[in-house]
C-alpha cells in the first residue's frame, strides 16, 4: 500500500514500534512534497538536525550511499533516517523509489531503531562507533521481497518487506547480531552472516571478570574496564526460510558461494573487484608498488580470461570505484584536479577500445554508487544541497535527480560559498568559505574554521559537531578546512609504522597541516574580509590534534572547541597497551624514557601558561579520560576550558539530543569570545554557555 502522511500514524499502530513522540517525529515522512522551512529563514541547528538522510554518515566519495537497486533495475531501495532531538530517537524508514519518476516512493516500513557500527581496534573486537552500521537491504530475486535489519528494544532481527508496500514483518527472533545478507538463488530463504561469535567471547569476557580481569592488551581503559574480545572472530553462517521464518545453520559450501571469495580471475591484492553481468569479464584496481603503502593504483580487466590493463594516466591515482555497464564498458571514478585532488571524475573505458574518456568532473560528492541499465544510481551532495539520489548516465556523464528526501530544504537563505585554493610551504590546499546570507561586503567578519573534510553538504565537519550553516546565519564566516594529505607521503614507506614515523619525526605532518590552515586564513585576512583578532577553530580527532598544535605553535586563534582530547604523555597510561604499542612503534618515546623534548612542541601539559585561547571540550564518555590530565593542566594556569561529557557516546557521537546540544552551545561559545557585530554577547557577558 502506499502511505498517505494520514496513515503514517497507524503503520506505527501496527507495528507497535516507537513510542508517540518518535511516531509523531515520523508523521512526515521522506515523501512528503513540502516540509517544514520558511522562505527565507536561516538554517538553524534543528533544521540540519532533523534533515533526512541514508547511507554511511560523513562526506568522503569511500562512504557507501547503500542503495539497493532492484533486479529489474527499475526500482531502487533505500533505508532512511531523521533525527529528533525530543525524543533523542531516529525516526526509520525503508523506501522503495521508481526509477521513472511516474509513481510515487513507497514506505514499505517505518520503524526501528538506530544501529551503532561495531569496528576492529588493531587486535581488539567489537569497538562501538556512533556510525550507522552499514548494511544494504537485499532485494529478492523476483523483485517482490527486500530483506534488511531492523532493531526494536534491544533485539536486532532480520525483516523482509513486501516491495509494494503491503506490509512488513520480522523473520527472526531474539537478538541476532547481523552483519550481512543475501538471497538463495531460487529466493526461498535469506542468508545471514552473523557476529554471534564475538558476543560468546564478551561473554567469556563477563564471566572472567567474577575472579578478576587480569591487566593486559585487551583492556582499552579510556572507554571501559571491561576487556574487549581479542582477536578476530569469523561470522556464524544462517538460512531463514521466508515463508515458516525457520531459522537454520547454513552448510559451509553455501555460505562460502554466497559471502566467499572475489571470484576466478581477480588477484588476491586486488581492490574493488568486480564482475560483468555474464560472468565472463572482471574489473579491479591494484597498487602499481606493491610493497609501498601508499602507492598510486592502476585500473585493470581480463576479458575472456585476457588480463588487459588500462595504460592512460586517467586509470593511475587514487580510484575509488569501479563498474561495468550492459554496453561492456566500464565506470570509473577517480580523485584529480588541484589541491590534493579536489575534484572527482568519472571515466568510460572499454577494455578492448583504447583511451577512457572523461564523462563528468565536479567539485561535488558522489558516493555508494550502483549500476543500472547505462546509468549509475548514486548518492550525491553539493555544498548547500543535502545528500539524494541522482543517476549519472553512462553516455555523456549527465546527472539528474531520482530521490529528493529533503525538497525543502532549498527554501531557506544562504549566504555565498566559494571554493578556495591556495599555495602553502610544502603544497596546495582547499577549503570552502562560507559567509553570512546577510553579509555585503561591509564590515570584517570574525571566523570559525571547521575541519578537516569539505567535500560535499557542508553539515558540520568531521563528526558533524560545527554546524556551518547556522554558524554562518550567525553571523560568521566559516572556512571549511580539507586536511592536506599527510607529509609522509612525499616518502616511500612500506609499512603504516614506517609512514607513520615519517610523519612524527619533528612533528612534521602537523606543522605540515598548520602551514597550510595558517596559509588558508591569512587569505581571507589579507583580502579585508577577516578580522585577524576573532579567529576561532574546531576539530574531532585528527582536527582536535591540529586544534592542539595550532594553540601552541600559533597566535593567529582566539577562541577553540574540541570534540576529543588531548595528546601528550598521559596517553601511555591513559588510553591502552594497544595504543601505547602503536605509539612506541610510530616514534614516539618510550616509557622510562627522558619525552620532554619530543612532547614540547605538542603537550598542552608542558605549555599550559602559553595558552591564550578559551577552550570549550564536548566529549565522549568513552574518550574524556584521555583529556583530564590536560584540562587540569589548564585550569591550574588559570586558562579558561569547559569540558561537558556525553554518556553512551564514542568517537562519533550519534545521539540526537546530544549532537543539538553540541550545535548550540559550538554557536554561544564562539558568539562570547569571538561576538559578530552587533552581537550582545560578549566574553564579560556572563557565565558559561
Amino acid at each position: 500500500m502506499r502511505l498517505p502522511n494520514c496513515l503514517v500514524a497507524v503503520l506505527f499502530a501496527a507495528v507497535g514500534a516507537l513510542p508517540s513522540a518518535a511516531a509523531a517525529l515520523c508523521s512526515s515522512p521522506p515523501t512528503r512534497a513540502e516540509q517544514s522551512a520558511t522562505n527565507g529563514s536561516d538554517v538553524s541547528p534543528e533544521d540540519l538536525l532533523g534533515l533526512w538522510d541514508f547511507g554511511d554518515g560523513g562526506s568522503s566519495p569511500l562512504n557507501a550511499s547503500h542503495i539497493a537497486l532492484s533486479p529489474s533495475k527499475k526500482q531502487l531501495a533505500v533505508q532512511m533516517r531523521r533525527a529528533d532531538a525530543a525524543t533523542n530517537r531516529y525516526c526509520m524508514a525503508l523506501v522503495i523509489i521508481d526509477r521513472s519518476g511516474k509513481r510515487a516512493p513507497i514506505i514499505a516500513d517505518q520503524g526501528g531503531d538506530f544501529i551503532k557500527a561495531r569496528f576492529s581496534n588493531r587486535r581488539l573486537a567489537g569497538f562501538p562507533v556512533g556510525l550507522p552500521m552499514p548494511l544494504t537491504p537485499r532485494w529478492s530475486p523476483d523483485g517482490h521481497h527486500i530483506a534488511y535489519v531492523r532493531r526494536d528494544q534491544g533485539q536486532t532481527r532480520l525483516w523482509i518487506a513486501h516491495a509494494d508496500g503491503s506490509g512488513a514483518e520480522a523473520a527472526t527472533s531474539g537478538d541476532l547480531p547481523i552483519s550481512d545478507l543475501r538471497w538463495s538463488a531460487d529466493g526461498r530463504h535469506v542468508l545471514l552472516a552473523a557476529d554471534t561469535n564475538r558476543l560468546e567471547a564478551d561473554r567469556r569476557i563477563e564471566e572472567e571478570g567474577l575472579s578478576g580481569f587480569r591487566y593486559d592488551y585487551r583492556i582499552w581503559q579510556t572507554a571501559r574496564a571491561l576487556p574487549f574480545p581479542p582477536g578476530a572472530y569469523p561470522p556464524v553462517y544462517y538460512q531463514v526460510d521466508r515463508e515458516t521464518k525457520q531459522l537454520t545453520s547454513l552448510r559451509a559450501d553455501a555460505a562460502s558461494k554466497a559471502f566467499g571469495s572475489r571470484g576466478e580471475g581477480v588477484p588476491a591484492n586486488a581492490r574493488l573487484g568486480t564482475f560483468r553481468d555474464d560472468g565472463n569479464a572482471a574489473a579491479w584496481v591494484e597498487r602499481e608498488q606493491p610493497d609501498q603503502l601508499r602507492s598510486p593504483s592502476r585500473l585493470h580487466a581480463a576479458v575472456d580470461g585476457v588480463p588487459i590493463a588500462c595504460q592512460s594516466e586517467a586509470c593511475a591515482g587514487e580510484l575509488l570505484g569501479i563498474w561495468w555497464t550492459d554496453r561492456h564498458e566500464i565506470l570509473f571514478l577517480r580523485t584529480e584536479g588541484p589541491a590534493d585532488r579536489s575534484q572527482l571524475a568519472l571515466y568510460k573505458w572499454h577494455p578492448r577500445r583504447g583511451r577512457p574518456a572523461l564523462l563528468l568532473r565536479t567539485e561535488d560528492l558522489i558516493l555508494g554508487c550502483q549500476a543500472g541499465k547505462g546509468e549509475l544510481f548514486c548518492g550525491y551532495e553539493r555544498s548547500l544541497e543535502p545528500r539524494r539520489v541522482v543517476a549519472i548516465s553512462a553516455r555523456d556523464g549527465a546527472v539528474s535527480s531520482i530521490y529528493e528526501p529533503n525538497p525543502d530544504f532549498a527554501r531557506h537563505r544562504f549566504g555565498a560559498v566559494q571554493r578556495l585554493y591556495w599555495k602553502f610551504q610544502g603544497g596546495e590546499a582547499f577549503g570552502d568559505l562560507v559567509l553570512p546570507p546577510d553579509y555585503r561586503n561591509d564590515r570584517k567578519l570574525p571566523l570559525v574554521v571547521v575541519q578537516y573534510t569539505s567535500r560535499g553538504f557542508l553539515r558540520g565537519g568531521t563528526g558533524d559537531e560545527y554546524p556551518i550553516l547556522p554558524l554562518a546565519a550567525a553571523g560568521f564566516a566559516v572556512l571549511s578546512f580539507q586536511r592536506p594529505t599527510d607529509y609522509a607521503n612525499r616518502f616511500p614507506a612500506a609499512t603504516i609504522a614506517e609512514f607513520s614515523r615519517n610523519n612524527v619525526a619533528g612533528w612534521a605532518d602537523r606543522r605540515h597541516v598548520l602551514n597550510a590552515l595558517e596559509a588558508g586564513v591569512s587569505q581571507l585576512i589579507d583580502r579585508g574580509l577577516v578580522d585577524a583578532a576573532r579567529i576561532g577553530i574546531t576539530g574531532l580527532s585528527d582536527g582536535a590534534s591540529t586544534v592542539q598544535f595550532a594553540l601552541v605553535n600559533s597566535s593567529m586563534f582566539r577562541a577553540a572547541a574540541v570534540s576529543s582530547c588531548c595528546e601528550d604523555p598521559s596517553n601511555y597510561d591513559s588510553a591502552g597497551e594497544e595504543y601505547y604499542r602503536d605509539l612506541v612503534s610510530w616514534g614516539y618515546p618510550p616509557r622510562g624514557t627522558d619525552g620532554r623534548k619530543f612532547w614540547q612542541p605538542y603537550s598542552f601539559l608542558q605549555n599550559a601558561d602559553k595558552i591564550t585561547a578559551p577552550i570549550l571540550m564536548q566529549l565522549s564518555d568513552d574518550e574524556f579520560r584521555l583529556a583530564l590530565p590536560a584540562y587540569h593542566a589548564l585550569e591550574a594556569a588559570g586558562k579558561t576550558v569547559d569540558m561537558y561529557i556525553f554518556p553512551d557516546e564514542h568517537h562519533i557521537k550519534w545521539q540526537p539530543a546530544h549532537r543539538l546540544a553540541i550545535y548550540r552551545r559550538s554557536i554561544t561559545w564562539f558568539r562570547r569570545w569571538l561576538p559578530p557585530q552587533g552581537d550582545l554577547a560578549s566574553p564579560s557577558a556572563g557565565g558559561r554557555p
